[in-house]
């Protein structure tokens, strides 16, 4: 749907019409004349100023065409005031593919443009001089080591993909290969194949910390054609990047989630490292995966969608079982070497012993003392910050909580502060309890600072660095903790799932899991696949050098199927055993969902109108209202859209989340339909209520 909208107007007689897409939640783009002065500039892909309701704003012309005459005579349309572009900033391949996240995505056509672009292209910084610089090749020399031969396994995979960078159309490629089986190696002569047939390569990867190392990794092959994006990045450096990739002046895209949108000309090979991993689904809208947007952009620019992971996406796996993507396996490390031993410890056969220490049983213990003495590598993973998860009253057992947000604070002994994980609202420790005023608080559980602090206190003179989101926040500091590990001036490195991921130290022997139940305990249908994934990759740490690997899982769950399967390095069991539990609930990969998020300050008003958000779809997709006694709780009579489950409202687990009350209405959809459109548009047609907002997730891998 085309509307016209703002100020001065025009008669629109054999008019040329520009279609305008503004940044801004609305389903539509808008109508507006091109004044004569104009017309040379008028191009897709430029940026204008047009007036809207009562002010101007930037908006991104997507198209020209004649005005539409009416039987009631001429229309009345706004003007455009100015184009600021001399050259488009999105080409027509980036119009189309940014075209198809907004609707897909259930966003604005303007949201899913600006998410594409950096910031200086958005707000017009003044950039000759970079343009300039972005003109001039680097010298950036190439040093290639030498090429090892390929395995048989890793021959026969490469086989397949110079086959299908010929074919130039093809479908997306898997790569399920156990840690350490030789993938990037893959990715290496891949890209190179593709730069032999004069086309383009993107890489992307779960983690800013990962680009780093595939930099290192990939610097000695490519040289001066090699271009990391990344969002650590200054402005200035963004603009400047992006610029050498729509100039050509770099061919290679190395990068996290946002690289999916890199302006590279020509492109041939999309890689997608690690595919499995949550990161690539942005939070914000437009909240794409940007699993899917590359295989949408592949197809449509005629690449290969390469994808390489040792722990599957269920809905990967799914697709490569419908034929919808081929699947190609490797099943043994580089030279043979075996997989890391895996030792599961039940923390219940050290329940109530007295032992040195709480976190770590004495077997871990041994282990992380035999590793020093040797002069080996140790990596320790809780998948939580911080010194203590919760502070907690003796008396009332009352826990200190975040007034905005309804969940613990967590106390960070190195600011002697209690924070909100989710708002980040700062408090000081309270002396007496808030609510009985007793003079003893008890600090409950432990996140990674206090690991690193016990492990300082049983071994003085090991060298320790932690890697979380705390340690992480300056610019380069994930690589040069990195760096340092690397370089062995540090014997114990401690963090969260960030280091549990592609990592490759040669000189670690040994992994240790201090809690595993961390995942299992949350309230989401996805908690089994993520531990499972989590401690499978982080197993792959260990052993990859010469000397064999070693892996201590620490657990309350040692029969739970993610700690068992994960224990035997046996994804496909794993995968069997949870496709069942997810086709008998309808959940992905055998549903599609569409999560509509309602918040507000005010309780009452967020419940009734995720329960006016609730009664319209029902009405849209004649779904009937399901029946709630007993064991019927979950079933839904069938109307007209007989394969559509609309489930709610119901309050989200963190239901108070920064000061806002948040409900939430879910639909089940058939893969085979796409709904997101028009549930957008009926979302944007409802008189939502002032101090309430709502948000579309579309294939949401979150649901806390």
């Amino acid at each position: 749907m085309k509307r016209s909208d703002g100020g001065q107007s025009q008669t629109a007689t054999d008019l040329l019409v520009a279609q305008v897409a503004v940044p801004l939640p609305i389903s539509t783009t808008f109508s507006y004349g091109i004044p004569e002065p104009l017309l040379s500039k008028a191009v897709p892909g430029v940026r204008v100023t047009v007036p809207f309701r009562n002010t101007e704003i930037t908006g991104y012309l997507v198209g020209t065409g004649e005005s539409e005459s009416s039987t009631e005579g001429p229309k009345k349309l706004k003007s455009i005031l100015a184009i600021l572009d001399d050259q488009p900033v999105l080409s027509s391949a980036m119009l189309q593919l940014t075209k198809w996240v907004g609707e897909y995505y259930g966003s604005s056509w303007g949201e899913a443009i600006e998410n594409a672009l950096p910031r200086w292209v958005k707000y017009g910084k003044k950039t000759e001089k970079y343009i300039e610089k972005a003109k001039q090749r680097t010298a950036a020399p190439v040093h290639p080591p030498q090429d090892y031969t390929l395995s048989p396994e890793q021959g026969k995979a490469f086989g397949i993909i110079e086959n299908r960078l010929a074919a130039k159309h093809s479908k997306p490629l898997l790569i399920y290969g156990v840690t350490g089986s030789g993938k990037s190696e893959l990715y290496i002569r891949a890209i190179r194949e593709s730069l032999k047939r004069n086309r383009a390569a993107i890489c992307l990867v779960p983690e800013i910390a990962l680009s780093e190392q595939l930099r290192r990794f990939f610097s000695g092959h490519f040289g001066e054609n090699l271009e990391i994006l990344h969002s650590k990045m200054t402005d200035g450096e963004r603009f400047l990047t992006w610029k050498r990739i729509e100039m050509g002046t770099c061919n290679v895209v190395l990068g996290p989630r946002s690289a999916v949108f890199a302006p590279i000309p020509n492109l041939g090979l999309i890689i997608m490292d690690e595919e499995h991993e949550g990161s690539y689904k942005q939070e914000t809208a437009p909240r794409y995966h940007a699993r899917e947007v590359a295989a949408w952009r592949a197809q449509h620019e005629g690449a290969l969608f390469l994808m390489g992971t040792a722990t599957p996406s269920l809905e990967s796996m799914a697709l490569a079982e419908q034929g919808k993507i081929d699947r190609v396996d490797l099943t043994e490390r580089i030279d043979q070497k075996a997989m890391p031993k895996v030792e599961v410890i039940d923390l219940k056969r050290y329940e109530g012993d007295k032992r040195p220490s709480l976190l770590f049983t004495p077997p871990l213990m041994r282990e992380i003392g035999t590793n020093l003495k040797n002069g080996e590598g140790t990596m320790l993973l809780l998948n939580r910050r911080g010194f203590s998860t919760s502070i907690r009253c003796p008396k009332c057992a009352k826990v200190e909580e975040c007034k905005l947000c309804q969940v613990s604070l967590t106390f960070h002994q190195e600011k002697n502060l209690l924070l909100c994980h989710y708002c980040n609202s700062q408090k000081k420790v309270p002396s007496v309890c808030g609510e009985c005023k007793a003079p003893m608080l008890r600090f409950m559980g432990f996140g990674t600072e206090k690991v690193e602090s016990e492990i300082a206190r049983f071994f003085p003179s090991a060298r320790i660095a932690r890697m979380d989101a705390d340690t992480t926040r300056r610019k380069d500091s994930h690589e040069k903790i990195l760096e340092k590990f690397r370089e062995q001036k540090i014997d114990i490195l401690i963090g969260t799932q960030m280091i549990a991921k592609g990592f490759d130290f040669p000189h670690v022997t040994l992994v240790g899991v201090v809690l595993a139940d961390v995942g299992l305990r949350l309230p989401d249908f996805r908690s089994s696949e993520r531990t499972f994934q989590l401690l499978t990759q982080f197993a792959g740490r260990a052993g990859r050098g010469i000397k064999p690997g070693r892996v201590m899982i620490q657990t309350w769950m040692p029969e739970h199927p993610s700690i068992r399967f994960a224990k035997e390095h046996d994804f496909l069991n794993f995968y069997a055993h949870e496709k069942r539990c997810r086709e008998e609930f309808h959940y992905p990969p055998y549903r599609s969902l569409v999560n509509i998020i309602i918040r507000s300050h005010d309780e009452k008003k967020a419940y009734l109108f995720a329960r006016e958000i609730r009664d319209s779809l029902r009405k849209e997709f004649s779904v009937h209202e399901p029946r709630t006694t007993g064991h019927e709780a979950r079933s839904v009579e069938r109307g007209a859209c007989p394969e559509i489950e609309i489930i709610g409202p119901a309050p989200l687990p963190f239901y108070k989340l920064r000061g806002h009350f948040r409900w939430h209405v879910m639909l089940k959809i058939p893969k085979d339909l796409l709904l997101s459109p028009q549930i957008h548009s009926l979302l944007m047609g409802l008189k939502k209520p002032s101090a309430v907002a709502f948000q579309l997730d579309v294939d949401p891998l979150n649901i806390l």
